[in-house]
């Protein structure tokens, strides 16, 4: 599959593009940086893909970029969300211009494309209820309005899923191709975390699920690496069980 990866120059970004490479993927990489970029990859690594320079909020500049280069799928790791929930950062202005940009593409293609956004935890659903974790440790709350923006989409427009993680950390500080995770597979589940342990706790009056949530968050810590090999698997067929959904995940060697 062709898929452009736009924010390649981030954390997650630059294993999304060594995990894709990996899967035998064809890669775009559009960033505001190519020598960015190209410092970041081994030099093998960044012969094999094309770099579209240009800006993660300009809708019009991700249209193109897709189009010229004939891209199936996307993966948007720009932006970072703000931690407060009074806090205010450029993620959903980039957020909005993904999705714009991915829109119009697949409306000129008359196809929609297949996408991976990124989110955290937070947009997920407390076992057994609708009510989003979000809504007891109220944190990174701008997830929740592009959550919003992917719902109200008209069916058939664009292809989407939303990996939550929570915390992710680097398992080396280098990033290799072909890539490979020391740890395992990451177990999946849509809307809801896998694996949740329940406790006497959440009988607690008024804190119990906020309470359960804190002691069950470190359980979910999982790597770039595994992140970034979860999607380049998942894109290696068009058809995903995960369309049109949240997904949250667990490192399943814990």
């Amino acid at each position: 599959m062709k898929v452009i990866v736009i924010g390649a120059t981030g954390n997650l970004g630059t294993r999304v593009v060594a995990a894709l490479l990996t899967h035998g993927h064809s890669v775009v990489a559009y960033v505001r940086s190519s020598k960015k970029l190209e410092s970041l990859l081994p030099a093998s690594a960044f012969r094999q893909i094309t770099v579209v320079e240009g800006d993660a909020k300009n809708s019009v500049s991700i249209k193109k970029a897709i189009l010229d280069a004939n891209c199936d799928a996307v993966v948007n790791t720009a932006g970072l969300a703000a931690l407060p929930p009074w806090g205010k950062s450029d993620l959903p202005e980039i957020f909005q211009a993904v999705l714009n940009g991915v829109k119009e593409a697949g409306s000129d293609r008359k196809k929609p494309l297949r996408v991976w956004f990124l989110a955290g935890m937070g947009v997920l659903y407390y076992p057994g209820t609708e009510s989003m974790l979000s809504n007891y440790i109220p944190i990174y709350l701008e997830h929740r309005k592009n959550f919003s923006l992917l719902k109200s989409l008209p069916p058939n427009t664009v292809d989407w899923s939303m990996l939550c993680p929570a915390t992710m950390t680097p398992e080396s500080p280098d990033v290799n191709v072909p890539s490979k995770s020391s740890h395992g597979a990451l177990i999946a589940n849509a809307a809801y975390l896998p694996l949740w342990q329940d406790s006497w706790v959440k009988h607690v009056p008024l804190l119990g699920r906020v309470l359960m949530c804190a002691i069950n968050a470190p359980r979910y810590t999982t790597t770039l690496e595994q992140n970034a090999d979860f999607i380049a698997t998942d894109l290696e067929s068009f058809e995903s069980r995960w369309s049109g959904t949240t997904v949250g995940i667990i490192d399943g060697s814990k």
